[in-house]
């Protein structure tokens, strides 16, 4: 179990029964990580393989133990370097959106969009902060039921995309990827925030939620501009609302469904792609001089931009699918994010970094 090494004090040594003649030692463990219990335990926290060494050596490949350990070391270490790397400028990142549909067509829908940030695009590329984005995203869903009050005890003029405190969603235990089947039982008392302080160990940059919102019980489409299907650098929600009951030969409701919600996934592309500033030339309330209004309706108003997938503009589509389906659609609200947008990094950044570097030798 113990070998013998140099370097310990003669009188150490001879209390234990060493001649006086012996070369200084110390002792250290011999113990070798089970291997099956390595990858294991480096699969479960994503912790190097030097701390998941340490983890099972220091604790005699007690698995349980060990993983107790590196969960408390993780959160140690996590608020230090986190608290340490605050200060840095992380204007990367990523979108994440995650959508729940009613049961019907005219059920309730809800949405959520998160923005999430970190320092470079290599992190933001990577599989664990792609997958925290998108937990933090389903978190927000979940709350979204939280403001639902303040939502229905307002007046009409609320909108329909709120915002969720970022104090509240920071403190909520994070939820598991919506493509897992864990359940409610299963589920980790870890806050975002503590999370979010793991997560700087693992990836060494400064992280931080920068803003969250949530659509609630109405019809809702979302899409992310990314390789992911939940998370993108720019990702956008649309809302609309249904007036009316299918026409009787359309009430087939998957029917209805499968072309609402193709419908409302079209529109996000067509916000995330196109880019609008209003949703019909009623919202505009000046124009500058000098540009073209006709020119001006078209470039920024979501219903007389041209449909992406043509078939005329955004309104003469609506007006097909509301023919066909005997309904009135009407576009209430929307919103399109770009990660980093309005963050500003500093020219001297760089160079103070490499001059704080520099002092440290």
């Amino acid at each position: 179990m113990f070998r013998v090494s140099q370097k310990l004090p003669l009188a150490f040594l001879s209390s234990f029964g060493f001649p006086s003649s012996t070369i200084a030692y110390r002792f250290y463990t011999t113990v070798k990580p089970n291997l099956k219990l390595l990858q294991q335990l480096r699969q479960e926290t994503q912790v190097s393989i030097t701390k998941a060494k340490e983890a099972l050596t220091k604790h005699d490949n007690d698995y349980d133990v060990a993983l107790s350990w590196i969960l408390e070391d993780s959160k140690t270490s996590g608020v230090a370097k986190a608290e340490k790397l605050k200060g840095r400028v992380a204007k990367e990142g990523l979108i994440g959106i995650v959508l729940t549909r009613g049961k019907e067509v005219m059920g309730n829908t809800r949405g959520a969009i998160v923005e999430v940030n970190c320092e470079t695009d290599f992190v933001s590329r990577n599989t664990l902060f792609q997958q925290f984005v998108t937990q933090i995203a389903s978190t927000s869903l979940l709350l979204s039921s939280d403001i639902a009050p303040i939502y229905s005890s307002s007046s009409n003029s609320a909108p329909f995309i709120q915002s969720i405190p970022l104090s509240l969603l920071q403190s909520s235990p994070l939820l598991p990827h919506p493509s897992t089947s864990s359940s409610f039982a299963n589920l980790s008392l870890t806050t975002i925030q503590e999370s979010i302080s793991e997560l700087v160990t693992k990836l060494g940059e400064n992280i931080s939620l920068r803003r969250a919102e949530a659509v609630i019980y109405i019809l809702t489409g979302g899409y992310v501009h990314g390789d992911d299907s939940y998370t993108g650098r720019i990702g956008g929600l649309v809302v609309i609302k249904l007036l009316g009951r299918p026409a009787k030969q359309n009430q087939n409701s998957l029917y209805s469904s499968e072309h609402i919600a193709k419908l409302l996934r079209n529109l996000s592309r067509q916000v995330v792609g196109f880019n609008p500033k209003y949703i019909s030339k009623n919202d505009i309330k000046a124009i500058q001089d000098g540009i073209n209004r006709d020119d001006y309706i078209k470039e920024n108003v979501l219903l007389n931009q041209d449909f992406l997938i043509g078939g005329g503009s955004v309104k003469d589509v609506i007006g097909k699918i509301e023919k066909e389906l005997g309904v009135a659609i009407e576009i209430i609200d929307f919103r399109r994010w770009e990660r980093g947008e309005g963050i500003k990094k500093s020219e001297g950044d760089f160079a103070k970094e490499v001059m704080n570097q520099a002092s440290l030798f």
